[in-house]
């Protein structure tokens, strides 16, 4: 379903056009002479137009030439009552995308405009995804067979069966914009464009315009009419990710549009309806900024229909080998060179590791090691301690002494030894700072700095 413009100067020929577009659940708008249609194009963004070569105003061919001097992209189909070979390839020659002659099918009609709304979309979503292609790149894919993300798939096949607004949970770098698209897949949007936006990628005075459009002479640089990615998005998903980085007043004006599903160009006059699956995400307690005042509670309660919490890697390191061989495969194409394996060491030091940065962190250590590789990753190639963060969490055989206190004692001197020296280390040798940092006195230091030999 799209926006479409009827450009007809006869009112029952308009009537019956605009009748079968609604039939196909496509929005309509109305003209019934060049200057209105003119107008209407001018203030309204639209999927496809359907104009008469003969209006009461004007020609046709110069609607066309002013509409695709404004917007090259848009569909045009030209409609006649008298067969022309000659003006046919004048309007095609002008960018018209089709020719009907009167009298023609409701259905020829709505194949042809089904197709130019479906290519339209596909022209949006390309450009939007060229506008946002360093987000795309660093998206993390859905993989794994842990339970927990397992559970999180289901939820998500679930929610996506709706069309209720989802806000994303999770740390930073665990792959929420790829939960969004694989829900945006799964819906019955799927087919429909995909949107993505950071919100806090932004400065604050674009945000709005990213979000609603402008028009031309809005402000200061806007030398041409610009839709908003509510637009852009129409029949599809809008992701606004890092939604708590919105100020209090787009936030306002979000929630307007959530509720009443139009939005308004910047310096615009005139509403634009919306049709677009609205998703978001934060790294923040979205109900901590509400109580600091920075998020209002009433966008939260419309956004949260449903939430869906992204769990962290290190919730679900059994998928770590799985993701590891995955990152392996897309880092051999960045770095240009075969690598063989990835050594059980080096896997068994990915499954200790604590993962701050989540997936996002997981693929550029794969990244990495791939590049200082000659065949095999070892773990002196991930960047992650090696064989001492390994040693840290493989558990110690059994004793050969099972004196409860005299282990206590030894693991106690290990401790004090290790975090010894590593005050001392962070003081750059010190005793004064080190003491201080160890919350100790000078001479328990030099005692203890004599009984460790340090």
């Amino acid at each position: 379903m799209g926006n479409i413009l009827i450009a007809e100067d006869d009112a029952d020929t308009r009537w019956v056009i605009k009748a079968a577009l609604e039939s196909g659940r496509h929005a309509c708008a109305a003209a019934a002479s060049g200057a209105e249609a003119l107008s209407l194009a001018e203030s309204l963004t639209f999927d496809a137009v359907v104009l008469d070569m003969m209006l009461g105003d004007s020609d046709g061919l110069s609607v066309l030439e002013k509409l695709k001097k404004e917007d090259p992209g848009l569909p045009v189909v030209i409609l006649t009552g008298h067969a022309n070979v000659q003006t046919a390839v004048k309007a095609m020659k002008l960018g018209a995308l089709d020719y009907l002659i009167k009298p023609f099918s409701n259905e020829e009609l709505l194949l042809i405009i089904e197709k130019a709304v479906r290519e339209r979309r596909l022209k949006r979503e390309f450009e939007a995804l060229r506008s946002h292609v360093k987000r795309a790149h660093g998206a993390e894919p859905v993989f794994g067979s842990s339970r927990e993300i397992k559970s999180t798939a289901g939820l998500a096949r679930q929610v996506a069966a709706t069309d209720l607004t989802v806000i994303l949970s999770g740390p930073s770098g665990s792959g929420k914009e790829v939960w969004a698209r694989e829900i945006h897949r799964l819906s019955s949007r799927g087919d429909s464009p995909f949107v993505a936006l950071d919100c806090g990628a932004l400065p604050e005075n674009l945000v709005e315009s990213e979000l609603f459009g402008y028009e031309r002479g809005a402000f200061t640089g806007a030398d041409r009419r610009k839709p908003g990615l509510f637009e852009v998005a129409f029949g599809g998903t809008l992701f606004l990710d890092e939604i708590g980085n919105l100020t209090t007043a787009t936030q306002a004006k979000l929630l307007r549009v959530l509720e009443e599903r139009k939005i308004r160009h910047l310096g615009g006059k005139k509403d634009i309806p919306t049709d677009a699956r609205v998703i978001v995400a934060s790294n923040s307690d979205l109900p901590a900024c509400i109580k600091a005042g920075t998020f209002r509670e009433d966008l939260y309660h419309r956004l949260n229909q449903f939430t869906l919490r992204v769990p962290s890697l290190s919730e679900r390191k059994e998928d770590i080998p799985v993701l590891a061989a995955l990152f392996l495969r897309e880092a051999e194409k960045l770095v240009n060179k075969k690598i063989e394996s990835i050594s059980d060491s080096a896997l068994a030091a990915l499954s200790a590791y604590p993962w701050p940065g989540n997936v996002r962190e997981l693929r550029n250590v794969i990244v990495r090691a791939a590049l200082l590789s000659g065949g095999e990753i070892l773990p002196s190639h991930l960047g992650l301690g090696g064989a001492q963060a390994l040693a840290a969490k493989v558990p110690a055989a059994a004793p050969e002494n099972f004196d409860l206190k005299a282990s206590l004692r030894q693991s106690r001197a290990e401790t004090e030894r290790r975090l010894i020296t590593a005050a001392l280390s962070a003081a750059g040798g010190n005793k004064v700072k080190a003491a201080k940092l160890l919350s100790i006195d000078r001479k328990a230091l030099y005692d203890k700095i004599k009984t460790y030999s340090l």
